[in-house]
Parts: structure tokens; C-alpha cells; sequence
């Protein structure tokens, strides 16, 4: 159980990371805007929204497959 916890918390911090770091090799660029808004500054926006609707997916997933 303590390995499974360990390897999914591993994998959280490696998408997380990825997921808010990654982009700022291709976004860090003032051109072209986004709904008005530089690239990086969309995506830091983007983020926040995206990130319940995620976790409640998972979520969701996580109560169908381990039902008793």
C-alpha cells in the first residue's frame, strides 16, 4: 500500500511540474496574445480553472473503480 502511495505521489509531482513549468519554454514570448493576454500569462491563467475540473474527474474515477 505504502509503494503504491509513493508512486502515485511521485507521479503527481512529476505532472504537476511539468504541467506549470514545462510551458515556459514555449510560452515566454509577449507575441501572440491569447484573449488579449500574452502567452504566459494565459496558460497561469489557464491553470487555476483547469485544475478542479481535473481532480474532480479523478475523482470521479476514483469512486466508480473502488465501490464496495
Amino acid at each position: 500500500m505504502r509503494v503504491q502511495f509513493l508512486s502515485w505521489l511521485i507521479g503527481l509531482f512529476l505532472v504537476a511540474s511539468l504541467y506549470l513549468l514545462g510551458p515556459i519554454v514555449y510560452f515566454n514570448r509577449v507575441y501572440p496574445y491569447i484573449l488579449g493576454m500574452p502567452a504566459i500569462l494565459f496558460w497561469y491563467t489557464l491553470v487555476p480553472l483547469l485544475t478542479p475540473v481535473i481532480l474532480g474527474t479523478l475523482y470521479l474515477i476514483d469512486r466508480a473503480q473502488n465501490r464496495h
